[in-house]
């Protein structure tokens, strides 16, 4: 069985980009529908707060710069 890594370097990133963005927002929906434990759904909010802290932007600007340096990488 492939990990992470592979899978990704041999599938994920033969992708184009919005297919890729299409990809992780259903990865993170549904990383946010159950907890670790499987208890109960978190909401987006629960999620973006289990983040680790430096990973949250103050701001929207933080975070379209975040993402459209991401894009840019992408297209390396």
């Amino acid at each position: 069985m492939q990990n992470a890594k592979e899978i990704y370097q041999n599938t994920v990133s033969q992708l184009p980009s919005e297919e890729r963005l299409q990809l992780a927002a259903l990865i993170l929906s549904d990383l946010t529908t159950t907890k670790p434990n499987g208890e109960s759904k978190l909401s987006i909010v629960e999620f973006i707060r289990s983040l680790p802290a430096g990973r949250c932007f103050q701001t929207s600007a933080e975070a379209d710069e975040f993402l459209r340096q991401e894009r840019d990488s992408w297209d390396r």
